[in-house]
């Protein structure tokens, strides 16, 4: 994954001077036990990758470390104390992120504290928030999303991985597919359908599924690009106990809600707390790596290319300067969280846009390259191609978002709105009709 932190160029912004005499004394607790207890954040080192099983292993241990110390976990320190957080308000995250961005922090969990905590908070039961937040927290657990399947595309309320209540028990049987570490997760949150006599999205219900347990086997998914950071879930007769309901019976679309506006809101933050240092600087900071792939392929006094270049510069400078400002709107509550849909589908248009830049720059080298081309193989060969257009959502489902609920357009035509699932010409199987 190309998710690396970039090299700091300028004075790292603080916010001391703002701090009450408590916020004080935290920030230098936590600036006195990171020095000695963290590792230094390094360039060149993933902030994920799935598959660096010992990167995977080393972020628990950090997660764990964080949590032993008093400080929360990641992201655990609004998190209320009985859920094994610090009940502390924004203002300490802050100084805590503050405090860490020269170090490395434990990024593999950032679908656990981005999407999971937030829907546990929110549709959990008492038992389920004591018994769960705390193993995230501490680095028990790492939480996978059970989303998308095999024949759904963007349609997600289409998910077609039923669920049978047999007594206490519910039994899953289905498919879900590009789950992100799939095989690395301990505990995945999973969509599956309960009643398909009701309209597509009423009888939909949330699990809480251990992906230990047995009739269910992960599978990574070999990518053209390299890499196997996705994986394919079958769910054979997985059992569920009743109690791992997460929200209503039936009511699993409102949890899903949740959980892709968790899922936005956390990538227009920047879904990597910390990754990124905060710098003050005078002017718009441009990457030397584009220019770099243009010196490679001997185009750098060329017209177009620069044009190219020009072209690329503008695209990441204004998703730069829109991403922040949907960020500061959402924490500061100038924009509904609802505001990350935008935030997503800005980052998978430009990123479409800037991959078909690039490898117009690139040409031939643009399409293939060998493994050995160092930082130059971030902008060529396959490896430029962007992946981002399905995070939070499909590029589809964002323009839908985007259309109807900001700018208020009609919605597409097509069936009626309470046709029962297993009356629909699409997503209609003999299991399910």
């Amino acid at each position: 994954m190309l998710n690396s932190p970039s090299p700091s160029t300028g004075e790292v912004v603080t916010t001391e001077d703002r701090d009450t005499d408590e916020q004080r004394a935290f920030r230098l607790k936590a600036r006195d036990w990171m020095k000695d207890n963290l590792p230094p954040r390094l360039p060149d080192e993933a902030a994920n990758a799935f598959e660096d099983l010992e990167l995977v292993a080393r972020d628990r241990e950090l997660q764990t470390k964080i949590h032993a110390a008093g400080f929360g976990g990641l992201q655990g320190i609004p998190v209320p104390v009985e859920y094994g957080g610090l009940g502390l308000d924004q203002r300490f995250e802050d100084i805590f992120f503050e405090e860490a961005t020269p170090y490395r922090l434990p990024w593999h969990f950032g679908n656990a504290t981005n999407i999971v905590i937030p829907c546990l908070l929110e549709h959990g039961t008492e038992e389920q928030k004591r018994k769960y937040l705390p193993k995230i927290l501490d680095g028990t657990h790492y939480w996978a999303q059970l989303l998308s399947e095999p024949s759904g595309g963007s349609d997600l309320a289409g998910v077609l991985t039923r669920a049978e209540k047999r007594g206490d028990t519910w039994i899953l049987n289905g498919s879900k597919v590009w789950t992100s570490g799939g095989h690395i997760c301990d505990m995945g949150l999973c969509l599956a359908r309960t009643d398909a006599s009701l309209r597509k999205h009423a009888g939909l219900t949330m699990f809480l599924v251990d992906m230990h347990h047995p009739g269910m086997t992960v599978n990574q998914i070999e990518l053209v690009m390299g890499g196997a950071d996705f994986c394919q879930e079958f769910l054979d007769d997985v059992e569920v106990p009743d109690e791992d309901v997460l929200g209503e019976v039936n009511g699993g679309w409102k949890v899903a809600g949740t959980q892709l506006v968790s899922e936005r809101k956390g990538m227009a933050r920047g879904w990597f707390v910390g990754l990124n240092r905060a710098e003050v600087l005078d002017g718009i900071e441009l990457s030397e790596r584009y220019g770099m792939i243009a010196k490679h392929v001997g185009v750098e006094k060329d017209p177009q290319a620069r044009q190219l270049l020009g072209e690329v510069f503008v695209y990441d400078t204004v998703k730069d300067l829109i991403g922040k400002r949907i960020n500061a709107g959402i924490r500061n509550g100038t924009f509904t969280p609802e505001a990350g849909s935008i935030s997503s589908l800005m980052s998978s248009v430009f990123d479409i846009d800037r991959t078909r830049l690039l490898s117009a720059l690139a040409g031939p080298e643009g399409i293939a390259a060998s493994p050995d081309e160092g930082e130059l193989s971030i902008g060529i060969g396959m490896s430029r191609v962007t992946t981002h257009r399905i995070g939070g959502g499909t590029l589809e489902m964002q323009l839908n978002l985007v259309a109807e609920r900001h700018l208020g357009l009609p919605r597409e035509l097509g069936p009626a709105p309470d046709t029962p699932f297993n009356q629909l010409k699409a997503n209609k199987t003999a299991k399910i009709a």
